[in-house]
């Protein structure tokens, strides 16, 4: 038999796993812009959907190993909006 790598948790993300994650979603985002100024419809669809999956990682795996920090970077993530109206 091979070795076998340890188990991680499958809601646990290492650091550079959600630093990925991250840097991919912005860049998603930006192309997706391009693509739709372009008019490069089922591209943006694409880009879209990728755009989509990694907010989805980083939300489902933020503060997992204290990923999910503020980093300061314009355009990131955050898994929790900031909304102050009160529900009426």
């Amino acid at each position: 038999m091979g070795t076998r790598r340890a188990e991680i948790p499958s809601r646990v993300a290492p650091r550079e796993a959600f630093d990925v994650a991250r840097y991919v979603t912005d860049m998603a985002a930006q192309l997706e812009a391009m693509a739709i100024a372009a008019r490069l419809d089922l591209l943006a669809y694409f880009l879209g959907m990728a755009k989509a999956e990694g907010d989805l990682f980083l939300r489902t795996h933020a503060g997992a190993d204290g990923a999910g920090g503020d980093s300061g970077e314009p355009g990131t993530a955050d898994p929790i909006p900031d909304n102050d109206h009160a529900l009426d």
